[in-house]
């Protein structure tokens, strides 16, 4: 479970045919697996996307999981992120408080999709082939312990996961990322000015100093930044 889903949220790439026929174990602890015909990737998006889902529901924060899908644009914004997160609740709850031999990942993951094809989401071939991965590595791990606890083996992989990439030193990070690049964009223009129209440069050359200012105070902006995460 936890090296599944270390592939899926750390790297973005998963062995999506992790049958028994593609494991060797060694021991104490070495699982090895081959046959790398079936690959699925996830993108950043559509990793956050999981690792928020599985949090909610680690959580039980249903509000959270429900605005998620509106962030990322995967419930249309005309329904209502309360109801969203109502039908929501009406799964995750009936789930927790349960043996852990009955509680399946792969299932909720099912009745998710399954809720949000009724608020007009549709589903991405990369989900689908990641929910199928999901129902045959909860099955190898069933077989070797049927009384393991699916959601507990997945807490710490998803832990680490929003720790490094939603703290507020991660967001900062990202922040003084996106400037820098915002400074060398505006630094590859003002080398290589487009060709414009005759109109649209007489306009541009009229306030030259606006593109200064602009990139002076974005470079002092990410400099303070800088100095701050250090």
């Amino acid at each position: 479970i936890r090296a599944f889903l270390a592939q899926a949220l750390d790297h973005g790439v998963f062995h999506a045919d992790l049958h028994e026929g593609n494991l060797f174990v060694a021991a104490p602890d070495k699982v090895t697996a081959v046959d790398f015909g079936i690959i699925g990737r996830l993108g950043a998006p559509e990793r956050r996307y999981l690792a928020e889902i599985l949090w909610g529901f680690l959580e039980k924060d249903y509000d959270r999981v429900a605005q998620v899908h509106f962030e990322a644009g995967y419930v249309p914004a005309a329904h209502s992120p309360a109801a969203f997160a109502q039908a929501l609740r009406a799964v995750g709850e009936q789930v927790f408080g349960r043996p852990a031999n009955e509680i399946s990942m792969s299932r909720v993951l099912i009745q998710l999709f399954e809720i949000t094809a009724l608020f007009d989401m549709k589903l991405r071939p990369e989900l689908v082939l990641l929910q199928k991965t999901m129902m045959t590595v909860e099955g190898v791990a069933r077989r070797i312990c049927p009384e393991h606890d699916i959601w507990a083996a997945a807490d710490p992989v998803v832990r680490r996961w929003m720790l490094r990439e939603l703290s507020p030193a991660a967001k900062a990070k990202r922040f003084a990322e996106e400037g820098l690049s915002a400074l060398r964009n505006l630094a590859r223009l003002l080398e290589n000015p487009p060709q414009p129209a005759v109109a649209v440069v007489e306009v541009e050359e009229a306030h030259p100093a606006r593109w200064f200012a602009f990139g002076a105070v974005t470079a002092a902006a990410v400099f303070l930044l800088a100095v701050w995460l250090r």
